[in-house]
């Protein structure tokens, strides 16, 4: 009997001796590896938010809209012409990406309204065609590199419109030619420099990107029309085109704050013409 005592004691002792050795691994349904899971809820959604900021950051949309004021570019014609010229707004949506912050392909649609004079025969005619209507173009811009917070860009784009001709003037006396033909088809390349300055205020600092640069820029005007009364003239700018190909550009972009969506551009230009340009740009 003493002995069964015994062995049932020594059992019970085993018994809590394991227990005591091996009971205070975990909880039940309590995971022991600090490193399981592996994947949070909320840091989950922090990297979600996190790829989708990095992809808006690498993927940037944005749309302008344009104004430009075309004062007056002088064209190259032949020798039966003279005082060849062109002039006229230009009203322009514009749609584009920024990829990377280093590419940003675009495109471009609006109206024109847009006035072309010359002086044609040997009794020096003058003639003058108004015209209005549909534009559309594109281009490419590129930013080759920046040094000492100076950026070096690049920028390429082509513009074209088909304007319905609304008057058409010989001497001051009106021209009424059921088809006449008015077209003008633009390309331009350019390499500016700008750099960034803060400008603090009271309450917030604006930033103002000025910058300038050279253009190689040329264009095909064709405009022609016939008088009904004067059959025998033949009354055409043959494809003008740019007198001179050179020009230069001087501008501002505009950064209300770093936190504001909108950028607000002025933009001059001399030389091949001279012309000015207002616009706003938006970022999505």
């Amino acid at each position: 009997m003493e002995k069964r005592y015994i062995l049932i004691l020594s059992l019970m002792l085993s018994i809590c001796c394991v227990a005591a050795k091996h009971g205070f691994a975990a909880t039940v349904g309590n995971p022991l590896d600090l490193d399981v899971p592996q994947r949070s809820v909320v840091l989950r959604q922090e990297v979600v938010e996190d790829t989708l900021d990095e992809y808006e950051q690498a993927f940037k949309i944005k749309a302008s809209f344009d104004v430009e004021f075309l004062f007056d570019k002088d064209l190259h014609v032949n020798p039966d012409l003279r005082a060849a010229g062109i002039k006229g707004q230009w009203y322009m949506a514009k749609l584009g990406m920024t990829i990377l912050n280093r590419v940003e392909p675009y495109v471009k649609v609006g109206t024109s309204n847009l006035e072309v004079k010359w002086r044609q025969g040997q009794g020096a005619q003058d003639i003058e065609v108004d015209a209005d209507g549909f534009a559309w173009g594109g281009g490419l811009k590129a930013n080759i590199l920046e040094l000492w917070g100076v950026r070096l860009t690049i920028d390429g784009q082509y513009r074209a419109t088909e304007p319905d001709v609304s008057a058409i003037t010989v001497d001051n006396a009106s021209i009424n030619d059921a088809g006449p033909v008015f077209k003008v088809n633009e390309w331009q390349a350019g390499l500016f420099l700008s750099k960034k300055f803060e400008i603090p205020l009271k309450f917030q600092s604006i930033f103002l990107v000025p910058y300038t640069g050279v253009v190689y820029s040329d264009s095909n005007v064709d405009v022609s029309f016939k008088d009904p009364n004067n059959t025998g003239a033949d009354y055409s700018l043959f494809d003008a085109n740019n007198k001179t190909l050179y020009g230069i550009v001087l501008g501002c972009d505009i950064v209300p704050s770093l936190s504001n969506a909108f950028i607000y551009s002025i933009e001059l230009r001399l030389a091949d013409e001279i012309a000015l340009s207002l616009g706003s740009t938006m970022k999505f």
